[in-house]
């Protein structure tokens, strides 16, 4: 059979596809060069075919197992079982539903259209087209739920069944950082393997472990590939990512290995919500210019009525000159008195940048040993300081995983500042901070 594509489908082509489904990226794609090897049709197999228990899948990041285990994936399972209820569930409903949208548009081309008339005798057309949910013309059993589904972890299924179930990233940064986060997750996970999948049915989890005793620790053993058993990334490539991130979260995501807690200074933050009314509200800048550094924005007020601390952190990438707007925006937002920065890489130029925009800024001259702030002001306080749940994920990461002389630690550097500057004697020791401001 001779497509619009040039594609000829014979039996031959429909038993490739079937033994090696990450041929698929031919059809669709159509490119010359390829992204998908076949480690990723082994990885496709494994998680599909569960045919007599849950399947887990480990691989380090950047190694296209979202685009092969669920986009080809879903588009090869439905090729061979055409009346399958698939739910697709990432961590939010959001990244779930662009991957069922990427698999509308692919089943929209002529050549995928073809292919599926190749195998079940008829075009396929959708019965259901909408964000979140797809149904085709050859599924021909009548259900609530339809040939492909997108959930986020949280979504209420309730009532609802499925033949196959596919989580991928069900875990995050957010389940690093936060018991409550990592509770929450596994109860849903033990919800959908107990009453979402229908009977006889089975689950798939891929992704990355985060923490030790998050969902991945209440499943059976996965199968794991780290950066280097992939082979995907070059040394260079896989260089660059470790000068990107702290070197516990590289080890965690690319090297599928758990940093012992014992090892690090910050654990267990704790959140709760802003309050606007609390005391004088102050803010501190740790700008970052060029390389690896991150520009990071921390705000903090003491609860007059509780002695504790409340605290807000952004992070961002770049230069701190692109990022203003934000900065004024948010001193605004959170009513701040007085914002601290340090001047010594630009001799003042982003503090006359600040003021410029009616921003009360105090520039100062850092001589501190980083590390000896950090040990001093932050963790004496670390106890104190209620996070506004609304902070970066990425600002407390890198708090959590802070080690001395790993980058980024900008972040750490921001909060230990703005602690040593205007809230070191709340609950803390005015000797250290006597000490070290002679030093």
């Amino acid at each position: 059979m001779n497509n619009q594509n040039n594609i000829i489908y014979t039996p031959i082509t429909i038993l490739l596809i079937k033994e090696w489904p990450h041929y698929l990226e031919h059809i669709i794609n159509q490119r010359p060069i390829n992204v998908l090897k076949p480690l990723h049709t082994y990885w496709i197999r494994y998680i599909w075919h569960s045919d007599n228990k849950d399947r887990c899948l480990q691989a380090a990041r950047d190694q296209y197992k979202t685009t092969a285990v669920l986009f080809y994936g879903s588009i090869w399972w439905l090729l061979f079982h055409p009346n399958d209820r698939i739910a697709l569930i990432k961590k939010k409903y959001n990244d779930a539903a662009a991957i069922v949208s990427a698999i509308r548009d692919a089943m929209l081309l002529p050549r995928v259209r073809e292919l599926f008339k190749f195998v079940h005798g008829e075009y396929p057309t959708f019965k259901t087209k909408r964000e979140g949910k797809l149904e085709f013309s050859f599924k021909k059993t009548i259900t609530p739920e339809g040939s492909i589904n997108a959930l986020g972890i949280d979504t209420t299924v309730t009532g609802s069944h499925f033949d196959k179930i596919l989580c991928d990233d069900f875990v995050n940064l957010d389940d690093r950082i936060s018991a409550a986060k990592r509770d929450k997750t596994k109860y849903i996970i033990r919800e959908l393997r107990t009453n979402v999948i229908s009977q006889n049915m089975y689950c798939g989890f891929i992704g990355t472990p985060w923490h030790k005793d998050d969902a991945w620790s209440i499943l059976p053993d996965a199968l794991m590939y780290d950066v280097y058993d992939c082979n995907i990334l070059n040394e260079k490539q896989i260089e660059e990512k470790k000068e990107k991130t702290t070197l516990p979260l590289f080890a965690i995501n690319y090297l599928l290995k758990h940093v012992p807690d014992d090892g690090l200074l910050f654990s267990n933050p704790q959140y709760g919500i802003w309050g606007y009314n609390a005391g004088n509200v102050y803010g501190h800048i740790d700008a970052a210019f060029d390389g690896i550094d991150t520009c990071s924005l921390t705000f903090m007020s003491e609860n007059k009525n509780t002695g504790m601390l409340q605290g807000y952190g952004k992070v961002y990438s770049g230069n701190v000159k692109n990022w203003l707007d934000v900065i004024e925006l948010n001193y605004k937002k959170r009513r701040c008195k007085r914002i601290f920065l340090e001047n010594n890489a630009d001799k003042g130029y982003t503090e006359s940048l600040l003021k410029s925009r009616g921003m009360n800024v105090t520039g100062y001259h850092e001589s501190m040993n980083k590390h000896h702030k950090i040990c001093t002001y932050l963790h004496d306080q670390w106890k104190n300081i209620v996070w506004d749940k609304d902070t970066d994920p990425e600002y407390i990461e890198q708090i959590t995983d802070y080690m001395k002389d790993q980058n980024p630690d900008d972040c750490p550097d921001s909060a230990a500042s703005l602690v040593r500057e205007k809230f070191a004697s709340v609950k803390g020791d005015k000797s250290k901070d006597i000490l070290y401001r002679l030093n």
